[in-house]
């Protein structure tokens, strides 16, 4: 366990993920080391002040203590992977777990789709091009281990399990009509 301490609190201490389904042999061997320590690496990381998490088959830290992040900058970090969610849903219905794709096809498709291209700006006002605003998404995808490289040649990249933790992020949101809405 204490061998792949370090590197576990490397990748994750960043936000990363580290999903059972990565095809990074390095992840693959860190996440099967927690999954059958489990106890152990919490019990060492909560001395740290970090929660070890487990999902739906992958791992992340949250903090024991919540520090200077307030709730208007949680919300708004919220409000971004809603926004990034709805862009990739709108790119394809099925972008989930397992799902493949190329950088290429996005540009292309924000290229000739309008509604995707105005959700792209939206989300990367910074970025001058469409390319710039897809190599910062895919920049995004694969620095939180939502997405990895799975052939450089060509530019494939495959979605992996960590992304299931956006997603029941924003299934948790519950919009009421103003029928269902409970009175004060």
């Amino acid at each position: 366990m204490r061998t792949n301490t370090q590197r576990i609190f490397e990748r994750m201490s960043k936000g990363a993920f580290l999903s059972v389904d990565s095809t990074d042999l390095e992840v693959k061997h860190l996440y099967d080391d927690i999954e059958e320590n489990f106890a152990d690496y919490e019990d060492y990381f909560s001395e740290l002040g970090l929660r070890l998490e487990a999902g739906d088959g992958y791992f992340y830290f949250s903090r024991v203590q919540e520090g200077k992040l307030t709730i208007e900058q949680k919300l708004l970090s919220f409000a971004r992977w809603v926004d990034i969610l709805d862009f990739l849903k709108t790119y394809d219905i099925t972008f989930s777990t397992g799902f493949q794709f190329r950088s290429t096809h996005i540009l292309e498709r924000i290229n000739l789709d309008v509604e995707l291209r105005d959700k792209a700006r939206k989300l990367f006002r910074k970025q001058n091009t469409n390319k710039d605003i897809v190599d910062k998404l895919i920049s995004e995808l694969t620095g939180m281990g939502f997405a990895e490289i799975i052939n450089e040649e060509d530019g494939t990249y495959k979605v992996t399990a960590a992304i299931r933790y956006a997603e029941e992020l924003v299934n948790l949101i519950t919009i009421y009509n103003e029928e269902d809405t409970p009175e004060p």
